[in-house]
């Protein structure tokens, strides 16, 4: 039975406080090795020393603005409060993977074999993080996911030293808008997911959540990556006349391009839409803004959402960059940091399997997610929202109409039957 354990409060750096600039040249300059404790810790004590961190995000190439966001968010979090907790000195190097599983492995290898790390986070995409995190499990390395949406990182291919910290499973987040959907009264639903594992496994949450509460849904397509037209696929959902749409993108310019189709067709205010976490983040929000006021999509992240915490961060990130508010890519970094300095801060230096078992024994029940925990597999147990685009203070924001407490990622099965089902694809929904 794992812990219940609250956060610590939140820290604010001095001004003797290292930024991420610093930390990263100390990190360029240190020896290979693994973190040692300064000294042997006495009894009721907590060791001390230096975590060092191998940081990988596609900073280049296709997703280079939801990578380099990823680390945005990993850094703002030592830079407001600092990169010391309880004697522990957090030390970043950031390497750039471009996208790409190849590079991914030789960059995680890199980082473990050349640089003596402790940890690896990252990367971004559900195909690197799978192939980085087998790695890292073999040579007893955690990895720690920030934004990875794959099922099977916390599933079939799940392992002792992989922790989802900054995000949910792709079809973990959607089951609650299927519920939301069928209980606003909607009788069928038509889903657009885009063709690949993490389309298939958002629309296979959204369905069995749809029909868990009785709907139906009446038709499913799929659009392939780098799909910027959208009206073929806005055709198909008016004819297919369902109550409601359910839409996913992964993030990027497919949101704004698939809404302007939407628009321009005439459904914004005829067919009743829900969008995921990405179709609907804040570049979204930004090209848009009042011309999708209103709609809906459905999210474990909410910047709009009344809370100290979410404030706080949304505050540091406006003022570090230009008045912006924080995308979920953002927030999984900075929640990925927070994590691992409340732990940190309540164990003192932890590498390894005691690192891994101090993060899922932990429930962080004031994070900018709100209350989150961990499963037996490693994966985040907390709150999904349905939120609503509003105008507030002058800025677009996505703040939650409804919040499901406690959502898992079995999408009401057990967990044995859940994971001997096939993987989610086209021909397999749920």
């Amino acid at each position: 039975m794992k812990s219940m354990k609250t956060s610590a409060p939140v820290r604010r750096a001095g001004a003797a406080a290292l930024g991420v600039a610093a930390v990263l040249a100390l990190a360029a300059c240190a020896p290979p090795g693994a973190a040692q404790p300064s000294e042997a810790p006495t009894e009721g004590e907590t060791a001390t020393g230096t975590l060092k961190v191998g940081y990988i995000s596609p900073i280049t190439g296709n997703f280079a603005i939801a990578g380099q966001e990823m680390v945005d968010g990993w850094n703002l979090y030592w830079e407001v409060n600092g990169n010391e907790v309880n004697g522990v000195t957090v030390e970043t190097i950031v390497e750039d993977d471009a996208g790409n599983p190849e590079t991914s492995l030789t960059k995680a290898k890199k980082l473990v074999e050349s640089d003596g790390v402790d940890v690896v986070i990252g990367p971004l995409l559900a195909n690197t993080a799978l192939a980085v995190a087998a790695y890292t499990s073999s040579v007893g390395i955690p990895s720690l996911q920030p934004v990875a949406a794959a099922d099977d990182l916390t599933q079939r291919q799940a392992n002792d030293l992989t922790v989802r910290t900054g995000s949910q499973s792709g079809s973990q987040t959607n089951f609650p808008g299927g519920q939301w959907a069928a209980g606003e009264g909607h009788k069928t639903a038509v889903t657009l997911c885009p063709d690949y594992a993490f389309g298939w496994e958002s629309c296979a949450g959204f369905k069995q959540g749809f029909e868990s509460e009785g709907g139906e849904v009446v038709a499913q397509y799929w659009f392939p990556n780098g799909t910027s037209d959208f009206s073929t696929y806005v055709s198909q959902i008016q004819a297919a006349g369902a109550d409601i749409a359910f839409v996913a993108t992964a993030g990027g310019a497919p949101g704004p391009d698939f809404l302007r189709s939407f628009l321009g067709l005439g459904l914004g205010g005829s067919q009743e839409l829900l969008m995921n976490c990405c179709g609907m983040d804040q570049a979204t929000l930004r090209a848009l803004g009042p011309e999708i006021e209103g709609f809906k999509s459905v999210s474990y992240w909410a910047e709009g959402r009344d809370s100290d915490a979410v404030r706080e961060f949304s505050e540091a990130y406006g003022e570090a960059y230009e008045g912006k508010l924080p995308s979920a890519n953002v927030a999984g970094g900075y929640m990925t940091a927070s994590l691992v300095a409340a732990v940190l801060d309540e164990n003192g230096l932890v590498t390894g399997e005691e690192l891994v078992s101090a993060i899922t024994e932990y429930t962080f029940e004031d994070s900018i997610f709100g209350r989150v925990s961990w499963d037996e597999f490693n994966n985040t147990v907390g709150p999904v929202y349905i939120r609503e685009v509003q105008e507030v203070d002058g800025k677009w924001v996505n703040v939650p109409i409804e919040t499901f407490e406690d959502v898992d990622q079995w999408l009401g099965k057990d967990p044995e039957e859940a994971m001997q089902q096939p993987t989610y694809s086209q021909s397999f929904q749920g």
